[in-house]
């Protein structure tokens, strides 16, 4: 019978095993500092105006947060033990729920010959394709700190890695499971209804301490960087139901996928895959079912175009999910096309814009990202996204109104 989970615990669980990990370190153990450390990180403030009035009762109409992050980095034996602790907080002030604290990074990396070891937190991040990442599924999507599926929850685990001239053999041990967080009622750019984080189902009954497993192999042969992969545990994407009170419940089950992710390199020319086998995952309808799904396309470089020092790489590809409309994403027949701008200046001036057409309904969103550097330990970034013709996509019509702009100012600070 599927359990409930009680309140959600992951912040706890990661400030243990971080202090854990802490007291097993080699300074700690030894009474010797490190030979070799850092600290470095950011503050951040972000705000975000919406273009349009709010679509659901009781969101606010923009929003203004701010967040940091430091990074401690300490080495010994030579760069063969390294800590690296890294924790995030942002302070929200339109979505109690994005006002958050979590730890990135609270690991201790151990090098010796042709193998490593890892014990402690960190954010593994799998992908060859720009917009979908099929593969990627150690940690946990932040889905309260964006939508672009690229930011991750620290993810407590213990990795064997073993390098060969074939290749690395990575062997995962994920002793806990993260919930994925979305955005609360007074939030932008959630479902209607919101997802009830904090009543989540699961279908074990060891609830988040069920154990996953996952191992990945990558390597080069000629000009291919390949990985293989493969996970059994808990599938970081829920599915959703509504409960007898009206509720929007996420619902965590075991899933099993192997994946397969290419990248050939052809002089300026980049071709990309993405494929998975994932069963065991319960689809939009709640129907258990196992599926394929798949990514590619191609991403071409002109170097020094216009006469100038700046290179525009010119991307095409193209989702698709054998699960067509039951699909848990959007992603399931869609095009996208976009350019990626790097001016090579003193600045480090750089924009991305992305496009994406669904073909089935049409639906198109657009999403635009410029960061450049304004002074020394200064820079500003800025965010746009649109959506048109969300609200013939449900249940993605909840973004119908939100397409926004988002401004960032981000101060980097440093010991050296």
């Amino acid at each position: 019978m599927p359990s409930v989970s009680r309140p959600f615990r992951a912040e706890r669980t990661a400030a243990a095993l971080a202090a854990l990990l802490l007291a097993a370190g080699p300074a700690s153990a030894e009474g010797l500092a490190p030979e070799a450390y850092d600290l470095f990180g950011e503050i951040e403030l972000e705000g975000t105006g919406f273009l349009q009035s709010p679509q659901f009762a009781g969101q606010r109409r923009d929003d203004v947060s701010v967040a940091g992050k430091a990074t401690f980095l300490a080495e010994w034996a030579g760069g063969d033990a390294v800590l690296r602790i890294t924790p995030f907080a942002r302070l929200d002030a339109a979505d109690d729920r994005r006002t958050h604290v979590d730890l990135r990074e609270a690991k201790l990396d151990l090098y010796r010959d042709d193998w490593s070891f890892r014990i402690g937190i960190d954010t593994v991040f799998w992908a060859k394709t720009e917009a979908v990442h099929l593969v990627d599924i150690v940690a946990q999507d932040d889905r309260i700190e964006d939508i672009d599926n690229e930011t991750r929850l620290g993810q407590p685990m213990l990795r064997v890695g073993w390098l060969s001239e074939l290749g690395e053999l990575s062997l995962f041990y994920l002793p806990y499971f993260r919930e994925r967080p979305t955005p609360g009622r007074t939030g932008r750019l959630r479902l209607n209804p919101p997802v009830a984080d904090a009543r989540p189902v699961y279908d074990t009954g060891a609830e988040e301490w069920t154990p996953s497993f996952a191992a990945r192999f990558a390597g080069v042969a000629g000009d291919v960087d390949f990985g293989l992969s493969a996970f059994h545990g808990l599938g970081r994407e829920p599915a959703l139901f509504l409960d007898p009170g009206g509720a929007l419940r996420p619902f965590y089950e075991r899933i099993t996928q192997v994946g397969l992710d290419l990248q050939y390199t052809s002089d300026a020319t980049l071709w990309k895959f993405e494929g998975i086998h994932r069963s065991g995952q319960r689809n939009l309808s709640f129907v258990e079912e196992s599926y394929l799904a798949a990514t590619g396309g191609v991403e071409h470089t002109l170097y020094g175009v216009l006469d100038t020092p700046g290179d525009l790489g010119l991307i095409a590809e193209y989702a698709w999910d054998q699960r067509g409309e039951d699909a848990l994403t959007p992603w399931q027949n869609d095009l996208f096309l976009g350019a990626r701008l790097a001016l090579n200046d003193v600045s480090d001036t750089s924009a991305l814009i992305l496009g994406s057409v669904d073909l089935g309904d049409g639906a198109v969103g657009v999403r635009l990202e410029f960061e450049r550097r304004i002074a020394p330990n200064l820079s500003l970034g800025l965010e746009a996204q649109a959506f048109l013709g969300f609200d013939q996509s449900a249940p993605f019509d909840a973004f119908a109104d939100d397409s926004y702009l988002r401004v960032r100012l981000t101060r980097f600070f440093g010991l050296k």
